[in-house]
């Protein structure tokens, strides 16, 4: 390096070896640039990747009734766990688990030898209180008769009425101890109290069992119903007739419907959800008691809303965007969303109608970007196709 200071030309101090190696290949690059241009005339065009391929929809305004899900047991219309009133033996069993019963029928019989004795022993008794109040009704006429002619003071007549009274009284007595006995004889007969199916028998011939003891279950499967929890900030208005569809998990891909029959007026203190008491349609016998299905009812009338597919939402800077194609470059986009449920999300601000958004390849688009829309029906290529080799 040549410094001059006054008539004085001094030296400085040389450049490194890789400083001068850097100055060198940039003057080798300026050259091969110029000597191209000179040769063509034109500086060569940089290579350009071509915009992404995505599948995009037109977003439309459409009617949509509002819903609530909840998960909830199947039940029967009528279960009946019945007991034995008396203490006695089984000395007759009529039927098993699984059968049908009618309404009236004698499912189970227990010894009625006790029973019978203490009914006859009861009858017994007002035979004998109704004989005595006949007796003591003669002996009142009796004694009134003699009092008239004063054969007798009005003191005999007072307790010749009372005999009566008394006697009456006795009478009806023995006559409920005899109709709690004649109920011995029937509790030792077990009838069906409607129609249904033996669910479980829990006793065999020949057990002694004491008032109390469980027999069998009863359960009325011609209808099947349900009582379903719902979130009361989606169901508070719910109304008596409304639908509801109804998906069981041991009936995959099958749809059953429904009716709301009943609407709590107090939320489940427990749960702090709404119950709904829904009543299952006609389901050729393919649901059962105690199944657990998925309860989707109805909650409102149908309104307008905005929905997207919710593989366009994705979520940047803590809230949620999508990308919304205008002129071929897509643009990012922030939205709010309302419910959410199969596949799609309600957007209550952030789009307009007749605005079109990318619902698939969104991780390949950059907001400011061109992009390609392509029909749903072909599959966009893979990664590596996606740019120009050089």
């Amino acid at each position: 390096m040549i410094h001059t200071q006054g008539s004085r030309v001094t030296f400085g101090p040389l450049p490194s070896r890789s400083l001068l190696s850097s100055f060198a290949l940039v003057f080798w690059w300026a050259g091969v640039v110029l000597g191209q241009v000179g040769c063509t005339g034109t500086a060569p065009a940089a290579t350009e990747a071509p915009p992404p391929p995505v599948h995009a929809a037109t977003i439309e305004a459409e009617a949509v009734t509002p819903i609530s899900t909840a998960t909830a047991e199947i039940l029967a219309n009528r279960q009946s766990n019945l007991r034995s009133e008396t203490a006695g033996r089984v000395v007759d069993v009529l039927v098993d688990a699984g059968q049908r019963a009618k309404e009236g029928q004698v499912l189970l019989r227990l010894d009625v030898g006790r029973p019978a004795s203490a009914a006859q022993a009861a009858n017994a008794a007002v035979a004998q209180s109704e004989a005595r109040l006949n007796q003591s009704e003669r002996e009142q006429a009796r004694t009134k008769k003699l009092v008239q002619t004063g054969g007798l003071p009005e003191q005999r007549l007072d307790d010749a009425e009372d005999a009566v009274r008394l006697a009456s009284a006795a009478r009806d007595a023995a006559r409920a101890e005899a109709r709690l006995a004649r109920r011995g004889l029937t509790e030792a007969v077990i009838r069906a109290p409607f129609d249904g199916t033996v669910v479980e028998r829990t006793v065999e011939l020949g057990e002694y069992l004491a008032p109390g003891s469980p027999l069998l279950t009863l359960a009325d499967t011609s209808l099947l119903k349900a009582r379903v929890l719902l979130d009361p900030r989606e169901a508070i208005d719910v109304a008596v007739g409304s639908k509801a569809t109804i998906s069981v998990y041991a009936r995959p891909g099958e749809l059953f419907g429904g009716n709301v029959v009943r609407v709590g007026e107090v939320i489940d203190p427990r749960t702090r959800r709404l119950p709904v008491e829904v009543e299952l349609e006609d389901h050729g016998g393919r649901l059962r008691p105690g199944l657990v299905a998925k309860f989707s009812v109805e909650t409102g009338e149908p309104k307008m809303v905005i929905r997207v597919p919710l593989e366009g939402v994705f979520e940047r800077f803590g809230s949620q965007h999508v990308y919304v194609i205008v002129d071929g470059i897509a643009q990012r986009r922030s939205i709010v969303l309302g419910a959410v449920g199969a596949g799609y999300a309600e957007v209550t601000e952030g789009i307009e109608p007749g605005e079109t958004v990318v619902t698939k390849g969104v991780t390949r688009v950059v907001d400011g970007s061109k992009v390609l829309v392509v029909p749903e029906d072909s599959a966009p290529p893979p990664p590596s196709e996606l740019t120009n080799e050089p």
